[in-house]
């Protein structure tokens, strides 16, 4: 008897470990962020849920866009001539998901992976502050994922919610600045291997997007 109640107790446990891991799989909203006027279209198929994303970033003004990102503002005690500025702001991008499974929960997720880099001219890198990798890609999001479908452990996400953090000289902060947007995407299962047939959905989608940011103090609430 007891053991019974040893391995139940165990088994919640676990239970409650995978529910935590597939919680933190799924990016939330946060308020405030900047929305990128461009979305990713992710198709749900088959009763097993094989996930078919795409970059929705088609019409010229969601290739080429305005973002505004906040910064804060600090002056060296002492010198008041040496103004710092560093970026500190989140970037969200909406998906759009349509569950065609007839599914209303899955046990396990259902995964749309992403890979985001933000990139600039390489002349115009080397006028920023800080290390070099960070000059020429401020924005860098390693391979990550979301689920996109509803679970035990929660809903399906409606969004990922990048954290900006970097730094930019005085001249940038006044002026604002030219950068690139890379975002691919991968589902699970993933598409058709020959992709390049019209009509198919392809393994990897990738666009690019032309960012034109522009930045403000962050003030204290």
């Amino acid at each position: 008897m007891y053991k019974t109640s040893d391995n139940m107790k165990k088994i919640k446990i676990v239970a409650m470990l995978i529910a935590t891991m597939f919680v933190s799989i799924a990016a939330t909203s946060i308020s405030g962020a900047e929305e990128l006027n461009a979305n990713i279209k992710v198709d749900v198929d088959q009763f097993v849920g094989i996930v078919f994303p795409v970059v929705n970033a088609t019409t010229d003004e969601q290739k080429n866009q305005t973002l505004e990102f906040l910064v804060n503002v600090t002056e060296p005690v002492g010198e008041p001539e040496n103004y710092t500025y560093v970026v500190e702001d989140e970037l969200k991008v909406n998906l759009d998901i349509l569950d065609n499974t007839g599914r209303n929960m899955f046990l396990l997720p259902r995964l749309v992976f992403y890979r985001i880099v933000v990139y600039r001219d390489y002349k115009e890198a080397f006028d920023q502050p800080g290390r070099l990798l960070k000059k020429l890609f401020p924005i860098k999001v390693p391979l990550s994922s979301a689920s996109v479908v509803n679970t035990l452990s929660g809903p399906a996400a409606d969004n990922i919610t990048i954290g900006v953090s970097y730094p930019i000289s005085n001249e940038t902060y006044h002026s604002g600045e030219n950068l690139t947007m890379c975002i691919s995407v991968m589902g699970f299962i993933p598409g058709n291997v020959n992709g390049l047939i019209e009509g198919q959905i392809p393994i990897i989608d990738r666009k690019t997007i032309n960012l034109e940011v522009l930045y403000k103090e962050k003030v204290s609430e």
